[in-house]
Parts: C-alpha cells; sequence; structure tokens
C-alpha cells in the first residue's frame, strides 16, 4: 500500500501542479484572499491525491487481481480434471557370470563378441526411448495421441490440437509423460497424466510393454551378433585346419611315409641290429685268424660279410641324417612336424571356436534380460491435476511482481 501511495503522490502530483498553477495565476488582494488561495490549494491537492491512489489500485484490480479471477473461475468450471498414473520398472541381467573359470572359449568368446550387457546403460537407453518420438512411431502415432487427449470433453486449452507435426506432438507427450532414473538401482519411474484415469493407466502399460520390447530387441540383437560371429570364426578355423590336413596328406603321398618318426625308429633298430651282427662277425673272424691261415675260405667270407655290414649301416646312418639330402629322414621328420604342428593348432582352433559356438547357440534361446516391473500401472481414483491453490499463488506473485516493475519504470519516466 506504501507502494500504491507513492504511485497515487506521483500521479496526482502532476494534476495538482497544474491546477495550482491555474488557480496562482488568478489575482487576489488582501490577507483574506491569500486566505482562500490557500485553502483552495490543500483541496484540489488532497483530491488530486486521492484521485492518484484510485488509480494505481484500479491498474492493479484489473492487471493483477481480474487475471487471477479470470483464471480461479476457468480453473474451478472449465479446466478438465487430470489424473496421474505411475508405473516403476529396471532392468536384470539373467547371465550368470562365473568367476575364477576362463577357458579358452570364453577367451575366444570375449573376442569374437560378448552376450553380456550393462543393465544400467540399458535403463538409460528405455529412458531416452520414452522421452523421444520413437516411441510414439511405435505406439501408433498420431493416431494414438489423437485417441487419448483430443476428446471433446477435455477443455480447448488442454486438448492436443490436430494436425499438429511430430515436433509438437513430442512436445504436448513430454508435457504429459514424465521420466526419471534412481542412479543408484536403476529404476525408472514413469508418470503418465490423462484425462481420464483409465486412459492414464492405459498408456503407463503400453509405455512399459514397449520399453520391454526395445530391451528384449536389444539383447536379442546382441545375441545373434555373437551367434554370427561365432559361425564365422568356425568357418575360418574349419577352413584353415582343412588345409592344413590336405598339406599334411599331400607330404604323406609325395614322400609314401605315414609318419617319419616311426621310420626313423625303425632306420635306428635296423642299424642296431646290423652292428649286433657286425660284432658277431668281427669275433669269429677273431677266431678263425688265430686258426686259420688268412686267405682261407672261412677268413675271406668273414671279411667280406664285416665290409658288407659297414656299408649296409653306413648306408642306413647316411638315410637317416646327412647335411647334404633333403630325403633324409632327419629333414622328412623337420617338414613333417611343422606340417603337423600346424594341423594340431588348427585342430585346436577349431574345437575352441565350436565350443564358442555352441555356446552362443544356447545363449540365444536364453533371454538374457528382463523387464522386471516393480510397480505396475495403477488406476488413479483422485485428480492430481490442476493444482488451483498453487497455481493461484503462483499466478498473484508473477503478475504482482510485473505491475510492480511497470509502475516504478512509469514512476521513474513521471520523475
Amino acid at each position: 500500500m506504501k507502494f500504491l501511495a507513492l504511485l497515487g503522490r506521483r500521479s496526482g502530483g502532476h494534476a495538482s501542479r497544474r491546477v495550482s498553477a491555474s488557480v496562482a495565476a488568478v489575482p487576489v488582494s488582501g490577507r483574506s484572499g491569500m486566505l482562500v488561495v490557500g485553502g483552495i490549494r490543500a483541496s484540489i491537492d488532497s483530491v488530486a491525491d486521492d484521485m492518484g491512489k484510485r488509480r494505481g489500485l484500479w491498474s492493479y484490480v484489473v492487471l493483477v487481481l481480474l487475471p487471477c479471477l479470470v483464471y480461479f473461475v476457468y480453473a474451478v468450471g472449465f479446466e478438465t480434471r487430470g489424473y496421474l498414473s505411475e508405473t516403476r520398472f529396471t532392468v536384470q541381467n539373467a547371465q550368470k557370470q562365473r568367476i575364477g573359470s576362463i577357458d579358452a572359449s570364453s577367451m575366444i568368446q570375449r573376442i569374437i563378441g560378448s552376450t553380456g550387457s550393462d543393465t544400467g546403460r540399458d535403463s538409460y537407453i528405455a529412458l531416452n526411448y520414452i522421452k523421444n518420438s520413437a516411441i510414439l512411431v511405435d505406439l501408433g502415432g498420431t493416431a494414438y495421441l489423437e485417441k487419448f487427449y483430443s476428446k471433446r470433453s477435455i477443455d480447448y486449452f488442454s486438448r492436443l490440437q490436430s494436425g499438429l507435426p511430430i515436433e509438437r506432438q513430442l512436445d504436448y507427450w513430454r508435457s504429459h509423460v514424465s521420466v526419471s532414473i534412481d542412479n543408484l538401482s536403476g529404476i525408472l519411474t514413469v508418470r503418465v497424466t490423462a484425462y481420464d484415469p483409465a486412459d492414464a493407466r492405459t498408456i503407463a502399460g503400453d509405455i512399459n510393454r514397449l520399453s520391454e520390447a526395445l530391451i528384449n530387441s536389444i539383447s536379442l540383437r546382441s545375441r545373434q551378433d555373437a551367434l554370427n560371429n561365432a559361425e564365422v570364426e568356425v568357418r575360418k578355423s574349419g577352413s584353415v585346419l582343412a588345409s592344413a590336413r590336405g598339406k599334411l596328406l599331400e607330404y604323406r603321398n609325395t614322400n609314401r611315409i605315414i609318419d617319419p618318426g616311426q621310420r626313423a625308429v625303425s632306420v635306428g633298430d635296423t642299424i642296431a641290429k646290423l652292428t649286433m651282427e657286425r660284432v658277431e662277425a668281427e669275433v669269429s673272424l677273431d677266431v678263425v685268424s688265430h686258426s686259420l691261415n688268412e686267405e682261407t675260405p672261412t677268413t675271406r667270407i668273414l671279411r667280406q660279410r664285416i665290409e658288407t655290414l659297414d656299408r649296409q649301416i653306413e648306408s642306413l646312418k647316411m638315410n637317416l641324417t646327412a647335411s647334404t639330402s633333403n630325403g633324409t629322414v632327419s629333414s622328412q621328420i623337420a617338414d613333417f612336424e611343422s606340417l603337423n604342428l600346424e594341423e594340431q593348432f588348427a585342430e585346436k582352433i577349431y574345437i575352441i571356436s565350436r565350443d564358442s559356438y555352441l555356446r552362443a547357440r544356447q545363449e540365444l534361446e536364453k533371454q538374457q534380460l528382463y523387464l522386471v516391473t516393480i510397480v505396475p500401472p495403477m488406476l488413479p481414483e483422485e485428480a492430481a491435476y490442476p493444482k488451483i491453490g498453487w497455481n493461484m499463488l503462483i499466478t498473484l506473485f508473477v503478475l504482482s511482481l510485473l505491475w510492480a516493475i511497470g509502475a516504478l519504470i512509469v514512476v521513474t519516466i513521471d520523475d
């Protein structure tokens, strides 16, 4: 009221100064005339102050109280009541991680792709999905929104107008559907406002259903990708194994030998046997040379036998190891071991890839992610909106603030 008085004095002061100037221009004479003029001036100032106060009061009534009254009448008599339905859910991972049991198959599976998922990340995916236009398209687009929010029973200012672009529809959707997430627990809270209790519960249920479908599709794509990668690895490792076995078979056919190692053992046994026969022949020759002449047939036969055994042993040794020949058993063993090691390694990789593929196939048949509904959508019984008292206080405060700023500007300009 002090501000009203100040505004009244400022507004009335200009009028009183104009009237006082007119009165001052009137010629007076004597002391009685001066008293009359003074009384007239005081009366004029009083009337001007009263007029200024009334003008400030009327401006407050028209610019502040009247809009508040209009909103109160609209909210009480015309605004459609809004009902709030709330649902809460979270994303859970059903995959059991085995700690301390990392085998070769699991290592390969980590390389080609894992089917596990971060549930916190999936919860944020669901949150962004609900906030954006993708869910509107999946719900049915414009037809779905107009089914619930374009009814004739909804007042004009709350109703969704027909023919709006998708951006305006998304703004309307966000003003009626709010979603938040608890970072600690990963629980999503979805609040849906509609102008019918059943509509609010239906929309909340549809959001719950589509969010679960989204999470399942993400999990399915991840598992399908893991299976496809595992299948590619099986084919590659199988091709490598077939190539290694083909090289080993070609080597055996070319050298006409199954296992050079077994051949080396056989040659070694033959050398040992011939060596024993040579020792026996030398013993016999030594015995015969002491009793018979060196030119006797028996002596010559024993010497020839020893020479023959020496040539056979030397030939077998040359066949077993030689620095200038590639057909020796030692060189065959080196080539064979290289091809055999390559074949064994390819076989191990193939077994690991096959086990990884079988595991990915088993995981594909399981549902890895679940949307767990903690609080299902409930049918609201009492209207949550509009909050008339709270809205009235906000409206009164904002309009009063704007009026005070405007009045201050007017007073400043008048000064």
